[in-house]
């Protein structure tokens, strides 16, 4: 049933980006303001705790951080990748239902953090350290959890998550 609620969203992001489509630039080509404001309409709801947190600008900012990001291959390779990544990171980030206005599809980028924080996602045979009193919880709009992906993201972003796990809820979102 997951599989195809996330085919779904898929086929809806695809849907609603080849609906306007533009040559070259960066990612703010492949995805206007509208859209994404239409594909997200609900996170700024007042019932989605992330309302006014993930917002078209920081998506883009962090988008241009990684260059090749929506900005290579095919017109159709660009969507695709763009429309997959915005499906997975809505789908983390739900906070609708089947009888939701709209459909459950509307209404990602609603958390910013995991529903369920009582797991410490601690794994201390990883090579990466956990820190005293922090927990490895799906933090952000990709959901990142466990002490080793936050050690790796971490390293990849220049930014000490291992020891403020709680940074990926702030300028680090988007990342």
């Amino acid at each position: 049933m997951r599989s195809l609620w996330a085919v779904a969203l898929l086929a809806s992001c695809l849907a609603i980006l080849g609906a306007s489509a533009q040559q070259g630039g960066d990612v703010s080509s492949v995805v206007s303001r509208d859209q994404f404001n239409q594909l997200l309409k609900h996170r700024n709801d007042p019932a989605c705790p992330a309302r006014g947190f993930y917002t078209y600008d920081a998506f883009i900012a962090a988008a241009r951080s990684f260059p090749g990001f929506g900005t290579t291959g095919t017109r159709d390779t660009r969507y695709r990748e763009v429309a997959a990544f915005l499906a997975q990171t809505s789908h983390e980030t739900t906070g609708g239902s089947s009888d939701a206005p709209d459909g459950p599809y509307a209404w990602g980028y609603c958390f910013v953090e995991e529903r369920d924080r009582s797991s410490d996602y601690c794994d201390r045979r990883s090579g990466w350290p956990c820190a005293p009193g922090r927990k490895y919880y799906g933090r952000g709009p990709i959901q990142i959890s466990h002490n080793y992906n936050y050690g790796q993201a971490g390293r990849a972003l220049h930014a000490d998550l291992i020891s403020n796990p709680d940074a990926v809820c702030s300028f680090l979102a988007f990342f």
